[in-house]
């Protein structure tokens, strides 16, 4: 029988030397992991860098020590910054940055612990690639933005857009300019960077351009350059009025360009593209055209009539004025015209102003019907001038009419009061003295008109008495209804409270002395009931006063002032209609006591 091989398996043995190994290496790694922990308890791991200074080893004073001898000093330059036109150094303080020192430190001991197990691997990678500690760096914002700011104001320069400027008539092209500014965001996160590493370093700081938004000029240059192209030439176009104008002037007056290119305005308009255009300042030219307007402006004038009571007519003795005043828009309005079209002749708008009672007025259309109130001074024994001064200012209130509701100045038809107006030197109560003074005796005028006024019912709006009782006045009713006047600052006013106008006439008569003011008008019932002049607490007079006067002969005297006793005096008014009473007045008047005054001369015979 043959014999059959047998096929034995043997158990395959397991590789107990690889293993060994590994277990060799794991314990030793974990004695070495222990013996240098045991080593560097208390150190930081080797291949730890704060920035670039090696303190692996070092315990965490020595480890400060090392570093902290590397650190830029906080007070000097740590940046450079450049840019435009700009240079400037910065130190840590200005930036408002410091170390932290301490937290730095601590991060570099933290470095291969805190993981556990896995602390192992971390120090084998510090060991073999090195760890790099980034310095803690604190920045107070608000220093750093601070420095932003300051370097922005020195840099930034805003664009200048395209403009035109006026010179004496002329225009001027100024061309855009492109601006720059610091780009803040920019500037912020590089010098944060730079802070990071606390290293020396220059930056150039980042700047952006910022483009002008205007640029074209052009069709404002050329609207200009049409409107100043010569001068405008203003006239009064007498041909075109249709009735008569007291013209004291018609021109021409001349706008010159430089004149006018002062009272133009560049304005921006942003639509639809930004542009400029030109607008006419009417302020300044109202100006310019102001004393054309003063000159061109001349009021109506109302004829002044008398009224015949036989006819009931009223009859002309002045006749009336057409007034005339500038019509300032539509002037301005040609301005403007002529600046756009082929002409530079401009006529000026006249507004006429026609008279409220033109001589062609009937009695019948204002209502005047008869003779309403009468009052008669007398100056009989008063010396030429005054007489002619009486003379010339009646005839100034002479045929006026006054309408409904008005307040009559006597001041204001008076007018000018001067030698040159016609009237002589006479005396008059000035100061607190009688003086000679152009226009003495015009009192005895105000005084007629004012009792023709009181008689007559009117309301009386202003009326000053004069310091002490004047003889001429006392004639016809006595103390306490004079009218003092001094233009333009003592007036005589009265009010026509009537529904239908008045007419104002006066009547001199030299040889008898006398002045007589009429109103008349329309009768409307009322009735006038005057008591007094009631006088009481009468004041003597001084003594009289001799005043040396060396421009008078040597033995000459003439008397200025004469006396009068001091009084109060009182006149009452009232006024009816109907029963009803309408005013009822008390005119009072407190007059000073007066003493004679002498002037004695001592000069040559």
């Amino acid at each position: 029988m043959a014999e059959q091989a047998a096929s034995v398996r043997t158990p395959r043995a397991f590789p107990i030397f690889p293993a060994a190994v590994l277990l060799l290496i794991l314990g030793l790694g974990l004695v070495t992991a222990g013996a240098l922990e045991w080593i560097y308890a208390g150190r930081i791991w080797p291949g730890v860098f704060i920035g670039a200074v090696p303190v692996g080893g070092l315990t965490e004073a020595e480890a400060q020590a090392r570093w902290q001898a590397t650190l830029p000093d906080p007070q000097r330059p740590f940046l450079t910054l450049q840019g435009p036109g700009l240079q400037r150094t910065l130190s840590l303080t200005d930036l408002g940055a410091s170390v932290d020192i301490p937290g730095t430190l601590e991060e570099a001991m933290r470095a291969g612990r805190g993981r556990g197990w896995l602390d192992v691997w971390d120090r084998l990678w510090i060991w073999w690639a090195g760890y790099g500690v980034a310095p803690r760096v604190v920045v107070e914002l608000e220093r750093l933005e601070a420095q932003i700011e300051a370097l922005a104001a020195a840099i930034d320069r805003p664009p200048q857009d395209a403009a035109l400027e006026i010179r004496e008539g002329e225009v001027r092209v100024l061309p855009a300019r492109a601006g720059i500014r610091l780009d803040r965001t920019a500037t912020r996160a590089r010098l944060l960077e730079a802070l990071s590493a606390l290293q020396p370093v220059t930056l150039a700081l980042p700047v952006e351009t910022v483009p002008p938004s205007l640029t074209e000029v052009e069709p404002a240059r050329t609207q200009l350059a049409q409107w100043l192209e010569g001068p405008i030439r203003l006239f009064v176009p007498t041909d075109t009025f249709t009735v008569t104008l007291p013209l004291s002037a018609t021109g021409p007056w001349e706008l010159s360009p430089a004149e006018l290119g002062r009272m133009i305005a560049l304005e921006r308009v942003e639509a639809p593209t930004p542009h400029l255009e030109a607008r006419l300042e009417e302020e300044r030219l109202q100006e310019w055209l102001s004393p054309i307007v003063q000159t061109l402006q001349v009021d109506p004038v109302d004829a002044r009539f008398v009224f015949d009571e036989g006819s009931r007519r009223l009859i002309p003795i002045a006749p009336s004025r057409w007034g005339y005043r500038v019509d300032i828009p539509t002037t301005i309005a040609r301005i403007r015209e002529s600046l756009r079209g082929p002409t530079r002749e401009v006529p000026i708008a006249l507004t006429l102003i026609p008279p409220r009672y033109p001589e062609t007025i009937t009695a019948e259309e204002l209502g005047i019907t008869g003779r309403i109130a009468e009052a008669v001074t007398n100056f009989k024994g008063s010396p030429p001038p005054r007489v002619r001064n009486i003379t010339l200012g009646a005839a100034r209130m002479h045929g006026v009419i006054v309408p409904p509701g008005e307040v009559f100045s006597f001041n204001a038809h008076l007018g000018d009061v001067s030698v040159d107006a016609g009237f002589e030197e006479a005396l008059i109560i000035y100061n607190g003295r009688t003086i000679r003074g152009v226009g003495g005796g015009l009192c005895q005028v105000s005084t007629t008109l004012f009792r023709a006024a009181f008689f007559g019912g009117f309301p009386i709006v202003e009326r000053w008495p004069h310091a002490y009782r004047v003889g001429w006045y006392e004639r016809t009713f006595g103390p306490g209804l004079d009218a003092a006047i001094f233009s333009p600052y003592a007036d005589f006013k009265f009010r026509n409270d009537r529904e239908t106008p008045i007419l104002i006439t006066a009547k001199v008569d030299p040889e008898a002395g006398t002045l007589t003011f009429t109103i008349y008008g329309a009768d409307d019932g009322r009735r006038v009931i005057i008591e007094g002049p009631f006088v009481s607490n009468i004041v003597p007079h001084g003594p009289d006063i001799y005043e040396v006067d060396p421009t008078l002969p040597k033995g000459r005297v003439v008397q200025v002032d004469w006396a009068v006793d001091g009084a109060d005096v009182l006149v009452k008014r009232r006024v009816e209609r109907n029963g009803q009473i309408l005013y009822e007045d008390r005119v009072f008047t407190r007059y000073q006591p007066w003493r004679a005054v002498f002037k004695v001369g001592t000069g040559e015979p």
